[in-house]
């Protein structure tokens, strides 16, 4: 371990532990309110100092709900919402329940007027999917507890664009318990009549989030990024107070280490994780763009650290900084992994961008009895999103553990001469990518000049990093980080630079991923046509981020 790691102090990440974990912080509360001001007295009393941007942000916080199966041998069950449902007053809403199962959408059945029942835990994504399909309500029935949740698409506050995937019809989340009877009801075909009632207070609100600024010892005007959310459901003591407390044990080191580093760190605290969608990440994004286009080396996310039997690291990043995340974790960490793709959580707003991002996320292994009921592969905690996510689900001394490993790597980071990038990774994730849409197209579309482009990127990176080394630190950064800005957004993203992707389950090359859909339609439908129109242009999206990074590597 660097020396750095060996100074983690174990009692004082407990005691910010515990202080936050005095307040519900949902965004915009004065729960979180007093979680910023004490970061902010903290982090001031060690000479660090700290920005606390105010602006404006759509808001959900989450009110009472209930379901009630109506009848002779009707019940009313308390039940919980998501927030950004729609609001339905004492009246509620009735209809016929129709029982789907485990299904993401509608499928060949008519939910049209009726309210859905469906089994597991709702996502944005398939409620947008039900409610498109004419469900006037969606009860949810989890496979364990019940879990807390946003079920808004959009990602960050809503624009013109947006505001129209914003829900309309209300929803609520029932325990297995709860709601077992209601599905042997169902599955029994015994027609049910349901009104579900939910609140939630969903508008603009002032929101503080903190920004702390460490300077390095010697001028230099790049930085690293660091960041988690400050908001919580209830108390979240691992998700996400062990994420924030982390954060301010960080800064406390690199501090400490400030005289040692090559770039600056930037640690934020975001706001608006669940109650705004990733609002306050997206913020950050928009009205910081270009400093963080121009001087950001890379962007660590730490989120649900220290819980008990959280003893392996699932680290996701993208292409450009996976293969040092993959030697970190081997390194410090003392395992053997992979990095995945970047996934679409975890305040990800910086991929359009350009910065590479990465996380380590510790979760529970296979077998664990804390994990989840309802996505047990996910390796988190069935206390997820729920009251029960309390200061007795953590573990000191894991918590102390994950964040060695996330000391010594942002030490590394932050004091690296030239920045952990290397573009042959990423052209080897094109080249894959496309050889993979090129298996799917079956020869029915045509992907060869990307390919082209993606072999000549993948050329000039090779005698890029041959050169590296007799490249000054600034001059190697540039292009390194000029090479991330081209390729990131068009690698995991649709939009681009100045926009941001619906919360939907990351991909690469995602403006390509129609292609399968765009066969299955056919060439002569009309959906299929307006797919291949969308896909030639993303096809010259790709071809021509390819070149521009190629010219790049080879300094033309």
């Amino acid at each position: 371990m660097p020396p750095i790691a060996t100074e983690v102090n174990a009692d004082l990440l407990w005691k910010h532990m515990e202080a936050l974990c005095q307040w519900e912080r949902y965004t915009g509360t004065p729960g979180e309110d007093a979680a910023v001001a004490y970061i902010e007295r903290e982090m001031s009393a060690l000479g660090i100092p700290v920005t606390v941007h105010e602006f404006d942000a759509y808001i959900s916080i989450p009110g009472p709900a209930s379901l009630e199966i109506l009848g002779e041998d009707g019940q009313r069950i308390p039940a919980i919402t998501a927030v950004f449902g729609a609001s339905t007053g004492e009246t509620g809403v009735t209809g016929d329940a129709v029982h789907v199962g485990e299904a993401e959408g509608p499928g060949e059945g008519s939910i049209a007027g009726r309210i859905v029942v469906a089994e597991r835990m709702m996502s944005p994504s398939r409620f947008f999917s039900f409610e498109r399909a004419g469900a006037i309500a969606q009860v949810y029935v989890n496979l364990g507890v019940a879990h807390e949740g946003p079920i808004s698409t959009i990602w960050g506050s809503p624009t013109p664009e947006t505001a129209g995937r914003l829900p309309v019809t209300p929803l609520v989340t029932l325990s297995r318990e709860q709601g077992q009877g209601l599905i042997g009801r169902l599955k029994a075909k015994r027609e049910t009549k349901l009104r579900v009632r939910a609140q939630a207070d969903t508008r603009w609100r002032r929101t503080r989030m903190p920004v702390a600024d460490i300077a390095p010892g010697k001028k230099s005007e790049e930085f690293a990024l660091l960041g988690g959310h400050l908001d919580s459901w209830q108390i979240g003591a691992n998700d996400n107070a062990a994420g924030d407390t982390t954060l301010m044990e960080l800064a406390r080191l690199i501090h400490r280490h400030r005289r040692e580093l090559k770039r600056g760190l930037r640690v934020i605290w975001f706001n608006g994780h669940s109650h705004g969608r990733f609002s306050g990440s997206t913020w950050y994004a928009d009205h910081m763009f270009e400093e963080l286009r121009e001087r950001c080396v890379g962007y660590l996310n730490i989120d649900q650290p220290g819980c008990r039997q959280a003893t392996i690291y699932r680290p996701f990043s993208t292409a450009d900084i996976s293969a040092w995340v993959q030697d970190v974790v081997k390194r410090l960490g003392g395992q053997r992994t992979s990095p995945t793709p970047p996934r679409r959580m975890a305040d990800q707003s910086f991929w359009g961008v350009g910065v590479p991002s990465f996380s380590f996320l510790p979760v529970l292994p296979e077998g664990s009895p804390d994990l989840q009921k309802d996505h047990p592969e996910s390796g988190f905690p069935e206390y997820w999103h729920n009251p029960a996510d309390t200061l007795d689900k953590m573990d000191k001394r894991l918590l102390a553990e994950h964040c060695r490993l996330y000391a010594g790597a942002l030490h590394e980071l932050c004091a690296r001469e030239v920045a952990p990038l290397d573009p042959r990774t990423a052209a080897g994730v094109a080249e894959a990518e496309l050889a993979a849409l090129k298996k799917t197209a079956a020869g029915a579309f045509d992907l060869k000049p990307a390919e082209a482009a993606a072999k000549e990127f993948r050329g000039a990176a090779q005698g890029l990093m041959k050169r590296l080394g007799r490249m000054k630190g600034p001059e190697a950064n540039r292009t390194l980080l000029r090479i991330s800005h081209v390729l990131n957004p068009v690698l995991y993203t649709e939009t681009g630079p100045f926009d941001q992707d619906p919360a939907s389950p990351a991909a690469r090359f995602p403006g390509l991923q129609r292609l399968g859909r765009c066969l299955a339609a056919g060439a002569a439908s009309q959906e299929g046509r307006l797919l291949y129109t969308r896909l030639v242009r993303e096809r010259n999206r790709v071809c021509e981020a390819l070149r521009r990074a190629a010219d790049i590597a080879s300094g033309r």
